[in-house]
This record gives C-alpha cells, structure tokens and sequence, in this order.
C-alpha cells in the first residue's frame, strides 16, 4: 500500500475510486507473481510539506527547551545541524533528532527573554524517499510578548569579480564601535543562499552595524586578514510603512475596500567582500633545486631588505638574486663555483619582520640546504674524449609559431641562466620574398618585467616570412655555458584572422584599466589596457575567441585593484562588467557603448548570445516532438493509461 499511495500523490491526488481499485488489483497479483520492488512510475519530485509545528509560525510566550516540526512524510536531518542558522546566535548548537515525521531541535542553552528567535533551515530538510528539499524552510517564535518583524535584506558579492558569495555569515550589530565585530558575537546572524541573497526578517527596532565575513573558524567574528570580509558604509535603521491602496473595484454604499502592502526600509544592501592585505611576513619555503640554484619563498614582500650570509664559509658577493614580481619569491643563483661544490650550505636569512604593534625589525633565521648528485659517470664517454673539456651548450626558449605568429607580439627568448654577456649584433632577423632577403634592425631589450627574457620587437606584416638567425655563443650565462645556433623561419598571421573590441566609455573621474579576460570562471587575464587620452579603448588582433571584459576604478592610480581597508573604512575599488561575453570572429569589429555610472547593485549579468539562441532552437525543437508526439496518441487514449501501456 506504500506503493501505492506514493503514486496516488505525485499524480496529484485526483483519481477516481475505480481507478485506485484497479491499481491496488493491479499491484496485489503483481506483488503476489513477482516479490522484487515495483519499478516504473512517475519520480518523486515532492518535497516534505510541514504540517504542524511547536511553537506555532510567529507565536509568542515561548518558553520551552525545544521544537518540533511534522512533515507529511519521513524526512532526513543529515544537514540539519550543519546549515540551521539560529538568530540571535546562540553559544551552543543545539541537538537535532528525528522521531516518526517530526524533526526535533533540542535548545543547549537557555533562550533570551523577550526576544524574536528566526530558524532557518535553508534546504536542509528533505524527504527519505528522493532527497527533495523544502526550499526556504523557517520558523518564527518570540520569547516574549511581541514578535519583531523588522527587516534587514540585500546581497553579497566578491568585490574584484562580483560573484554571489555563497553560505557567508551575515551579521548585524547593536554597537556601534568597529571593534565589535572583531570582539563580540552579533546580536543577529543571517547566512547567504546560493544566489548570494540574506534576510533578517525578525530585528528590533534600533540602528546596527552591517558586516559579512567567510566565518573560516565559526566564531562568529573577524579575523582581519585570515577571512573575507565586507561591511556597509552606513548605520542601518530598519523601519516599515504600511501603504493602503484603495480598491476601487470594491465599491460599498459609502466607502471603498482599503487594501494595501507593507514598505520595508532600507533597501536591499549589496555587500561585496574582500580580503585585507595585512603584513604577516615568514619564510615559507626554503630548497636547493640544484647546486647553483636556490628558491626561498616568503609570506610577504621583501623587496630589497633581503641579506643572506653563509654560516659554514666565508665569501662574498657569491650570489645573485632573480624575484617575481610581487618580491615574495626569490631564487638565489650561486656565482661561485667553490660554494656550489658544497654539498651543504648553511645559512643566515635576514629579512624585515613586524610585531605585534606593526614596529619593524630584522628577523634572522638559519637554515640549511643540501643537494647531492645522482648523475652516473660515463666512464666510456670519458675514454673517448681522452679527458678533453666537454663543451656544454643552452637552447633557448621562444614564442615563435612556425605558422601564423601572432602581429602584436614581440619574439620573446628566455635562458634557463642568467646572463652575463649578451652580443645583439648575433641576432639577425630577415624579411624573406621570392625575389630577395631583407636584412631587418629590430629593436633588441630586456624584457623588464620577466627574468632572463629578451625582446625583439618589430612591425611585422600580415601572411610575412621572416627568419630569425642567432649566431652560436652569442649569449653566455653566468656559469660559461653558451647557446646553440638558432635558425628559425615562421610565417605571421593574416591580418583579416584577428577582431577588435572597440569601448566607448562614458567619462569618469577616476582613472580606469580595461581588461579583457577569457570566457571561464577562473578569468584569466589576456590583456590589460590603460584608458588615456579620452574614454576609448581598443582591442585589437584578437583571435577568434570568447571575452569577458572587465573595468577596474583604479581609485587610487597604482596600476592594479586594490581590497578594502576596514580600519580607515575604504571600500574595496569598484569593478564593472561589460553585460555581454563577446564573440570575436575573423575580420570583425564591433563598438560597445558603455556607460560606467555607479550602480549600488554590483551588477554582473553576462550574456552569452550564442548559447541563448542554442537554448532557444532547443526549446523549439522539444516543443516541436512535443506537439507531434500528442497528434500520435488516439483521442481515446489521452486521459489515464489504457491496459498494456503500463
């Protein structure tokens, strides 16, 4: 009969008697030929109803030690305890049980007195059947005589992307000292849904401090720079306002039908978080790679306050030092062919460090690096030279494409050492025609931004062959060893391959960098721009591709996106994205008005017009298969399954 009821109610409840006498025949000789599980049948797709509650929805007086919510059918608390957000937080989680239909939550602790309590249990209440969850399930009870219906609601986002942040705590604060969100517990909790949306639908009346932090360690505060973190710019006073609204369609003898609706205030505020760039500085990785090779890996920036000194020998200038570009990761090149012979290198490493009152001072620690080598000697190898010097040679590493190398690149050459000694007049790049070879002067640098690379930059022309011939020992590392020869011949793009994104911005009063970023959600950047000289940006020599493109309010002119700074209250900068992924196709352009007024919403609704218009010939072609299969079936046979189409 179990069977038999589930079914009876995912078709809606709406049989006639002697269609449900019929099944139940059906099921009984069919239980009685076969003793396995019925199979086939509509799924499940109902979620647990609550039927019954204690205490009541919105009542008042409560004073008991627990409640009970009945469902419909057997439901599975496995989340329960996880996703229940009680508010005002309580010190202790409560106990969560399961009896028949009923979920019971056992209170650790005594309840406030006079106070509105809101459980929400998010989607942690499903059924046993299919796991279907009632969505948005919560109950209101007040522990005094009076329950508070003020609201506070709004949206978190990430400030540098501005994607919904999901299951972020969400807390409103009586005090209205800034220390109190690092010290205290809320007087109210809410926790983001995955759309990055929050609700206190049971506040007091009174004005409160808004924040949102990533509560890593569940302590119901922030830990400044360990968390993300986000706060409101200004006091949150929540009122509410009814606003009657005559129905003139209900007109009485001597006066109108007044209906109405409630004006919560604020408005919904959108949050957007952000990590604080707080000095924790220690060294977090130390290794020898090879014998002349060293990385060391720190928590901060050490700039130029780096100092090595070795413990087990005495030398000077042995070293040279190669950093990324946020100086937080180092290799140290050992010079000196003495000291890179030293199976062990102890040493002292001295870097700037801050305590607890942020004064700065030298931090030494020691340690100690070893490397032993695992090459076999060729000792027939050895025969044959008869002891003659083995001459050892690098290759370069490069970019170039033997077809279809880009326009707006330049050739970039990397060694796997540092240079000492770099000829550029061993570096010869040749237009090549049928008729002749053009001898070219390109412009020869190193590059600045990337260690041991080289540039060589040149106005290259569309479907172009060029050759580029580097002469054996024209570079030489630190070490003596030399390059090969290169003798590379490409060929560079056509010029009708590439698109161009043109922006047209509305004028600000902050300085802005567009960028473009690939279509995933990692967004990795491909190119950034300044935007000087007007308020238009152009992309150009872009491959066929799909594009994000993103632009960074660049407040305080640096160059780069900035986080925000809560003790001085420094919102994080403000990002804004084109509502559109573009295609660029070849020999293609198209010009993008953009207007860049603030918008308190963060908006980020990115329109990919190709996958809409996939969905919508899809949509269509199901409606189609749809419509054909209903003129299929006999009109005989359109209401309730006939015997044999089981």
């Amino acid at each position: 009969m179990i069977m038999k009821e589930c079914f009876l109610r995912s078709a809606g409840r709406q049989f006639p008697v002697w269609v449900a006498i019929a099944m139940g025949g059906v099921l009984f000789f069919g239980r009685c030929a076969n003793q396995g599980m019925p199979t086939g049948g509509p799924r499940d797709s109902i979620p647990p109803v609550l039927v019954e509650s204690t205490p009541a929805m919105r009542s008042t007086g409560f004073t008991g030690k627990e409640i009970r919510l009945t469902f419909n059918e057997y439901i599975v608390p496995d989340e329960v305890s996880e996703e229940l957000v009680v508010s005002p937080p309580l010190t202790k989680r409560p106990s969560v049980r399961t009896k028949s239909k009923s979920l019971i939550v056992a209170f650790n602790e005594d309840l406030k007195p006079g106070m509105t309590y809101s459980m929400d249990f998010k989607n942690s209440v499903a059924d046993n059947n299919e796991r279907n969850p009632n969505p948005g399930l919560r109950l209101l009870f007040s522990t005094g005589d009076q329950i508070d219906t003020l609201r506070v609601a709004g949206m978190v986002k990430t400030a540098a992307r501005l994607d919904p942040q999901e299951k972020i705590i969400v807390m409103l604060y009586a005090s209205r000292e800034d220390s109190a969100v690092t010290r205290t517990v809320p007087d109210y909790i809410a926790r983001t849904d995955s759309r990055g949306l929050y609700l206190f639908d049971n506040v007091k009346p009174g004005s409160y401090r808004l924040y949102a932090v990533n509560d890593a360690n569940t302590n119901l505060r922030y830990d400044p720079g360990a968390e993300e973190f986000a706060f409101c710019d200004s006091l949150v006073v929540p009122s509410a306002e009814f606003v009657a609204q005559p129905d003139t369609l209900a007109v009485g003898a001597d006066s109108l039908l007044i209906t109405g609706h409630t004006l919560f205030r604020p408005d919904p505020i959108y949050l957007r978080t952000f990590t604080e760039e707080f000095f924790e500085q220690y060294l977090d990785k130390s290794v020898r790679d090879t014998r002349n090779k060293c990385t060391f890996v720190f928590g901060e920036p050490v700039s130029d306050t780096l100092g090595l000194r070795l413990l087990n020998q005495e030398a000077d200038r042995w070293y040279l030092i190669e950093h990324n570009p946020e100086w937080d990761s180092l290799t140290v090149w050992i010079t000196d062919t003495l000291i890179a012979r030293m199976d062990t290198l102890q040493l002292e490493v001295a870097y700037n460090q801050r305590d607890s009152v942020q004064q700065t001072f030298l931090q030494r620690d020691t340690v100690e690096l070893l490397f032993t080598d695992r090459e076999k000697q060729d000792t027939r190898r050895r025969r044959r030279d008869d002891g003659a010097p083995q001459v050892t040679l690098f290759s370069f590493s490069d970019n170039i494409k033997t077809a279809g190398f880009d326009l707006n690149l330049p050739i970039r050459l990397q060694t796997p050492e540092p240079v000492g000694q770099f000829d550029f007049g061993a570096i010869r790049l040749h237009a090549l025609s049928e008729k002749d070879t053009t001898l070219l002067q390109p412009s020869i640098t190193r590059d600045t931004t990337e260690w041991r690379t080289y540039r060589i930059d040149w106005p290259w022309e569309a479907e172009a062959t060029y050759l580029l011939e580097i002469d054996s020992a024209a570079c030489t590392s630190i070490y003596g060893v030399v390059n090969q020869k290169v003798r590379k011949q490409f060929t560079t793009q056509k010029e009708d391959f590439y698109g161009k994104i043109i922006l047209d911005l509305t004028p600000t009063s902050e300085p802005l960098i567009a960028e473009l970023l690939d279509p995933s959600k990692e967004e990795k950047l491909l190119r950034s721009l300044p935007v000087t000289g007007g308020n238009r940006v152009t992309f150009d020599y872009l491959p066929p591709s799909k594009y994000k493109v993103r632009i960074l309010f660049d407040r305080n002119g640096n160059g780069r996106w900035d986080p925000g700074v809560f003790t001085t209250r420094e919102q994080p900068e403000r990002v804004a994205y084109l509502p559109e992924i573009v295609k660029v196709r070849s020999n293609w352009e198209k010009v993008f008005q953009w207007d860049l007024k603030p918008d308190p919403t963060f908006p980020k609704v990115l329109i990919d017009k190709e996958e809409e218009e996939q969905r919508l010939k899809q949509q269509q072609e199901q409606q189609r298969r749809d419509s054909e299969r209903e003129r299929e079936i006999p009109d005989g046979e359109q209401g309730f399954p006939m015997p044999g189409r089981f």
